[in-house]
């Protein structure tokens, strides 16, 4: 059942932040919507026992794990043409992120548009309490009979049927940010058909902390040292591998300050 929560929690989460559009950075959104309300969002798993409070310290400070030394290093690429930037639009820092760009004049052929300049980037984020079992059962494919009983459980929060007083009110912020509940299944829904797709890249990265996952589609790298999650990911460049060396390099720094 945690990968059904994960899978609607997500989708919901990416609802809001399409209603809301990006706002300037803040520790907490005073009219946001909390994300617990919405559907148990934590893994409440009894063995996530979080034991790398060195890492949680960071989830505040996500802008000292990797200095931009670090990255110019790990890239290659040039300090002048790098920017950063914090992301801070929810009150829950699992959902906080430090970017690193590079406007290094990349191009990429999108369908129906042609060739755009695309960034290139690296980013720190989800860094949370985990356990080994949750983590290994999060980051693999996402069966059919999974994505149906999420999208179920998606429905009966749109309808009010999730039997939580919490959830209800938070449908009802929702709505008093013009998210109405034929929004939240049609864009729901259809991320949650992203995420099944996204969820067939992951593969197993052998010996960088007590697990690990690259994603191949997203060019995200999951890691979890003691029962602590980080996420990086990586797009400095069009080779799959190079995004994973790349970002398995930059871990490896970020794990020997948090063993």
């Amino acid at each position: 059942m945690k990968v059904i929560k994960i899978i609607t929690t997500a989708a919901i989460s990416s609802l809001f932040l399409f209603s809301c559009g990006e706002k300037k950075n803040n520790s907490s959104n005073k009219d946001g919507l909390d994300l617990e309300a919405i559907i148990n969002k934590k893994s409440n798993d009894s063995n996530a026992k979080g034991d790398n409070k060195c890492l949680l310290e960071y989830q505040t400070k996500y802008d000292q794990l990797l200095s931009e030394d670090d990255v110019i290093a790990a890239t290659g690429f040039s300090k002048s043409v790098l920017k950063t930037k914090s992301s801070m639009v929810l009150k829950d820092p699992e959902y906080h992120s430090f970017e690193y760009k590079f406007s290094n004049g990349r191009m990429r052929t999108m369908p129906m548009v042609g060739k755009l300049e695309i960034p290139d980037v690296v980013k720190v984020k989800s860094i949370k309490a985990i356990s080994l079992t949750a983590f290994e059962s999060t980051y693999k494919a996402i069966s059919d009979e999974e994505m149906q009983v999420a999208k179920e459980a998606l429905n009966d929060v749109t309808e009010g049927k999730s039997g939580d007083a919490e959830a209800d009110a938070a449908l009802k912020k929702a709505e008093e940010h013009n998210v109405s509940k034929e929004q939240v299944k049609e864009i729901g829904g259809g991320m949650m058909d992203v995420m099944k797709e996204v969820s067939k890249g992951y593969r197993v990265v052998d010996n960088l902390g007590d697990a690990a996952r690259w994603n191949i589609v997203s060019n995200e790298l999951y890691i979890l040292q003691n029962g602590v999650q980080l996420v990086i990911l990586c797009e400095v460049n069009d080779d799959n591998e190079k995004n994973r060396s790349v970002a398995i390099a930059l871990a490896k720094i970020i794990l020997n300050k948090c063993e």
